[in-house]
């Protein structure tokens, strides 16, 4: 057993330090998507509701949204891929629209009541991506994407039938053209020869018809570079 180690030992450091194989045709990553993000439809919904009564309300529409991030990249050459990325994200924020649900008659005037939203965003675009530094096994590359943002926001039973009443003809649900440019790096997990640790920052925006959305996109996770044959 222990001459059996030994080997298994020995052929994981060999691989560690073995020359680089060229990329295989295609790649797939997953991995986790922290957002900062400029949301404005909390905001659309919010005014919707005050507007009846020729008021407005603020609120913060900028704050973090957390979710997930996958890509399938074919690569072209030594430098060059096309990437299909798709990514989705939520949070959930509280308002206070309490006025406004006093002088429906929903609740007592002395009464107060947190409006709860649930804000989820999902985003598919595709495009270029270019490695413009290379170190070893470290890659450094830059990207631009286009494609497609949908904005779904939910919200508590009583602030959905008090938007309902008063503007019926809101909408919760949109879809807009999105961009994406950024960038990231990648390199190998130790010991897995087909297996790459990958970061990027983006920035995506919707050309939203309501209010301005705007995120900073950050995503960590795992290539896996061994599908399709190598270059």
């Amino acid at each position: 057993m222990r001459k059996i180690g030994i080997v298994l030992v020995s052929l994981c450091v060999f691989s560690a330090f073995a020359p680089a194989q060229d990329r295989s045709s295609w790649e797939a990553y997953v991995g986790y998507q922290y957002t900062y993000s400029d949301y404005g439809p909390i905001q659309d919904a919010s005014n919707a509701i005050a507007n009846a009564y020729s008021e407005t309300v603020n609120v913060d529409h900028k704050f973090s949204m957390t979710g997930g991030n996958g890509e399938f990249q074919k690569n072209v050459k030594h430098r060059w891929a096309a990437v299909l990325d798709i990514g989705g994200m939520y949070t959930t924020q509280n308002v206070d629209l309490s006025r406004y649900f006093q002088l429906l008659g929903y609740i007592p005037s002395s009464a107060t009541q947190v409006s709860n939203f649930t804000p989820i965003v999902y985003t598919i675009t595709g495009g270029p991506q270019l490695d413009v530094w290379k170190r070893g096994q470290l890659r450094v590359f830059a990207r631009a994407f286009g494609g497609a943002s949908r904005s779904v926001l939910s919200m508590d039973t009583t602030t959905r039938q008090a938007l309902s009443f008063l503007a019926p003809k809101f909408k919760t649900t949109t879809t807009d053209p999105a961009v994406i440019a950024g960038g990231g790096a990648q390199y190998p997990v130790p010991f897995m020869k087909h297996l790459f640790f990958r970061g990027t920052a983006d920035f995506v925006h919707p050309f939203s018809s309501g209010s301005q959305q705007n995120y900073l996109r950050i995503t960590g996770g795992i290539v896996i570079n061994k599908l399709g044959k190598p270059y």
